[in-house]
């Protein structure tokens, strides 16, 4: 299981037991409304910044590979046009 998967699981995990843990909390109605409300807010910010923080850290490794194959396509496309060359010094 990937590091990501893990820590969503972890977040989940622990909104729903804070989740049940009010809900089965001996206070009134509207009071055990408002701590989930406030659990939610809070356990949305958590989510949000991990969810913004996964989609950086793909967006790097994103452009790390599209510059390596970029490297590698120049590269190829060098050596091309070098044997290229030495071919059509071997043929005069």
């Amino acid at each position: 299981m990937s590091k990501g998967n893990i820590l969503i699981s972890v977040i989940i995990g622990s909104f729903i037991g804070a989740l049940l843990g009010v809900l089965f909390a001996p206070d009134k109605g509207e009071k055990t409304r408002k701590q989930i409300a406030k659990k939610s807010d809070e356990y949305s910010d958590v989510v949000k910044s991990e969810f913004d923080d996964f989609v950086k850290t793909m967006r790097k490794k994103y452009e790390s590979a599209l510059d390596d194959t970029e490297q590698v396509i120049s590269k190829g496309k060098a050596k091309a046009d070098e044997l290229r060359n030495e071919v059509k010094k071997a043929l005069k």
